[in-house]
């Protein structure tokens, strides 16, 4: 039945580099592993059980394990940026001149804080990206409900544009709920008048609030990274507290589409919000934009986290700083922005 149903979301969509039909031995015993360690720690925070849920443990237990894989590359470099408006971090690789500029805007289900594998992966996509990010620490719900977090990054995007960052030599990347809020941000700046950047790279992006993708039901047995379906609505819950889930705002899949940049979208095919991202890719594409999306078999939510353990998570990595170095050229920058015939 599994292969049934992803020969039928491939025939319906485009793909960047068409990914292996089978996971590997390696991605098989993590997936494993992550499905036990996933289920103790939702236990733990009180998802599935009478008690209510504690999102300061959540926090807490999450970044500890997350902290524990986390493998940032040698000569990765972090430094805050004193002048931005919102809080956030440089993250560069080695000494070269980094090429192009990428804002990076963590997911964590609106409610969980940027760890060290986002920050991990963060440098992986900048080695392979030849780029340097700022990585953007939006307010986090439920303390700071919808829409601190989309302006947060609407911020950070007007600031690295008014601070001299080329828009043409700029690529927004993303994972899950971050990819949500990323898509958001666009579409509000894009209806401002300022300049889209060259590339968008959507990890898993969570795009409907509504929750009315069929994948959320057909999935959520078989999701090992994302929480259960009692866990995805109680983070709506926080994040929302009252507003409309289908506000285009809130829930990107259904805003207008059209002007947006390049997009690679990479979701797994057990993913409760794999149809967050087909769908995504086949409105971006009705709009008249560019886009693909990546269907990758058996991978789990944003699995690019899980650093070089995996064939996989090597292989999308350098897809990713391929897709981007593709649709941001050097050369092709330079005569966007006057320097070059």
């Amino acid at each position: 039945m599994e292969a049934v149903l992803e020969k039928r979301i491939d025939a319906a969509l485009t793909s960047w580099r068409l990914p292996r039909p089978e996971a590997s031995l390696q991605a098989r015993f993590w997936i494993g592993l992550m499905h036990l360690v996933n289920a103790a720690l939702r236990r733990s925070v009180g998802i599935g059980r009478a008690r209510p849920f504690d999102v300061v443990t959540a926090r807490r237990r999450a970044k500890f394990l997350e902290n524990m894989i986390a493998m940032v590359p040698p000569r990765t470099a972090f430094e805050a940026a004193a002048d931005a408006p919102v809080a956030g971090e440089w993250v560069a690789v080695g000494a070269a001149v980094a090429e192009r500029t990428l804002l990076y805007v963590h997911g964590g289900s609106f409610i969980l804080e940027r760890t060290g594998v986002h920050n991990a992966l963060i440098a992986r996509i900048c080695e392979k990206a030849e780029a340097r990010a700022f990585a953007v620490d939006y307010r986090l719900a439920p303390e700071h409900p919808f829409p601190a977090g989309l302006e947060d990054v609407k911020s950070a995007y007007r600031w690295l544009i008014e601070t001299g960052v080329d828009p043409a030599r700029l690529a927004v990347v993303a994972d899950s709920a971050g990819g949500g809020l990323a898509l958001s941000a666009l579409v509000a700046l894009r209806g401002e008048g300022l300049p889209m950047p060259g590339a968008m790279a959507l990890l898993g992006p969570w795009t409907d609030l509504t929750l009315s993708g069929n994948s959320i039901l057909a999935n959520f047995r078989n999701e090992a990274m994302v929480s259960t379906l009692e866990g995805i609505n109680i983070c709506t819950r926080l994040y929302l507290q009252g507003h409309a889930p289908g506000d285009p705002a809130v829930s990107p899949l259904f805003a207008d589409l059209t002007g947006l940049p390049p997009t690679l979208i990479h979701v797994g095919a057990p993913e409760m919000l794999r149809d967050d991202s087909t769908r995504l890719a086949q409105r971006l594409r009705e709009a008249g934009g560019r886009a693909w999306c990546d269907v990758y078999p058996r991978m789990p939510h944003v699995w690019h986290r899980l650093g070089p353990l995996l064939p996989e998570t090597r292989r999308s990595i350098e897809e990713i700083g391929d897709f981007i170095r593709e649709m941001i050229p050097v050369e092709r920058a330079d005569r966007l922005a006057g320097g070059g015939p």
